[in-house]
């Protein structure tokens, strides 16, 4: 009995040893790192109902707390009691009036000190996002952090004014696993170096650069050499053409560009990188029903977003059949027809699908009556007339959502259905 006791106090004072007991909240040097951000980040003292509901943040309220790791900005390890986490998104504001007027639309942009996160030494995450961030004061870049903050994984500065300059002073931060750089201002910057130099975060995983508004362009090809990502968005990025990119990744996001077709081949042995897809996004694209046998090769997908293209006329059930994996599928906004049933429409393990807006007629009903696992269903237009019978679904024993929608464009009669069965 002795000996386990002896045993247990050896292992508490190890745990102290090496700053694992939490007694007293976090360290006093990151408790005064934090209020070194007020001046830059003001909204953080703020708690403003109004502003919280619009930017879906919760703004922090004046901190009483002793112990940062209680504030709401802040999370910290449960063990060392080090801070892990920074949530500074939108808290570059100013109030007055009982409003709020973001910096960001007053176009007060400012410059940051990077250094200003240097004590946070076991930094994991840190959200920056929505504060009109410029750039960096002299020598104050992120490169700065990258020999102390070796454990920073994630880094959201999306919704800022960046440039591409960024991305060089990024390469540095080599333990990076996601970065987001949605929305900033790269319009008319030349991104090839600054991309070149990205690749060289190996363990990079996810990547946002959407919403450059005609920045990127068409080079995918830049891309190539980004191994490590999974996660790739690139939606309204000025995309057009064809996209000819191969890249060894589990989700696509292509989504608000101009891209008429997919420029590759799935059976070039060399270039055989997107046979691990499970989730591509091409919506609102100019894309027609020739896309369907193109992507057959991607036997792995999931989930397949097609919505707002020029589809037209009708889909050979056997390039859908490609599918085998496929648990959602959106068509919606097209102008298909028809399911051409050269064979039944198998896609045994499809859960959610959305067909409204296309050119369907009250067949389709019957065509997806072997679906039986499907759980939510929208389908509608002004194709479907006259008596339609709901008992043709009765095969689809698992769907507990049905959205339906009928137009008589003669009558401007309006038939709305929803279902949750």
């Amino acid at each position: 009995m002795e000996y386990w006791k002896w045993l247990g106090m050896v292992v508490v004072a190890l745990i102290m040893l090496v700053g694992g007991w939490r007694t007293e909240g976090c360290l006093e040097e990151e408790r005064l790192a934090l209020f070194q951000f007020k001046p830059f980040f003001p909204s953080i003292d703020s708690r403003i109902e109004e502003y919280r509901s619009i930017m879906y943040y919760p703004i922090e309220e004046k901190e009483t707390s002793s112990d940062c790791c209680e504030w709401k900005i802040v999370e910290c390890s449960s063990i060392t009691g080090r801070v892990t986490h920074l949530f500074l998104n939108y808290t570059y504001t100013v109030a007055y009036d009982d409003l709020v007027y973001s910096e960001y639309q007053n176009n007060k942009y400012w410059y940051l000190n990077t250094s200003l996160f240097l004590p946070f030494e076991e930094l994991q995450s840190l959200s920056l996002s929505g504060n009109s961030i410029v750039g960096f004061v002299d020598n104050q870049g992120f490169e700065r952090l990258s020999s102390k903050l070796n454990k920073l994984e994630i880094l959201d500065l999306s919704y800022n004014y960046f440039n591409d300059s960024i991305l060089t002073s990024l390469s540095e931060l080599s333990s990076l696993k996601s970065l987001n750089l949605a929305s900033n201002k790269f319009t008319g910057s030349n991104p090839t170096n600054g991309l070149k130099s990205l690749s060289k975060l190996t363990n990079l995983e996810i990547l946002d650069l959407s919403h450059q508004h005609n920045y990127i362009g068409n080079i995918s090809s830049q891309l190539n050499d980004f191994r490590s990502l999974k996660s790739l968005r690139l939606q309204d990025c000025g995309l057009v053409g064809k996209f000819n990119s191969f890249i060894n990744l589990k989700e696509l996001y292509l989504g608000s560009n101009q891209i008429e077709s997919l420029g590759f081949s799935f059976y070039d042995k060399e270039q055989l990188w997107l046979n691990k897809l499970e989730v591509l996004d091409l919506s609102e694209n100019l894309l027609n029903s020739s896309i369907f046998p193109s992507l057959a090769p991607l036997s792995n997908l999931k989930s397949l977003h097609l919505s707002y293209n020029n589809l037209k006329g009708p889909i050979h059930v056997k390039d859908l059949n490609a599918f085998s994996y496929l648990e959602e599928l959106n068509l919606l906004d097209n102008k298909v027809t028809e399911f051409v049933p050269s064979q039944g429409l198998r896609l045994m393990n499809l859960t959610v699908l959305h067909l409204y807006g296309n050119l369907f007629n009250n067949t389709i009903l019957s065509s997806l009556g072997r679906l039986s696992n499907l759980k939510t269903l929208s389908l509608g237009g002004f194709n479907l007339a006259g008596t339609i019978d709901i008992k043709e679904l009765d095969g689809l024993s698992n769907l507990e959502k049905l959205y339906m929608i009928c137009y008589n464009s003669g009558d401007t009669i309006r038939i709305k259905l929803w279902l949750n069965l």
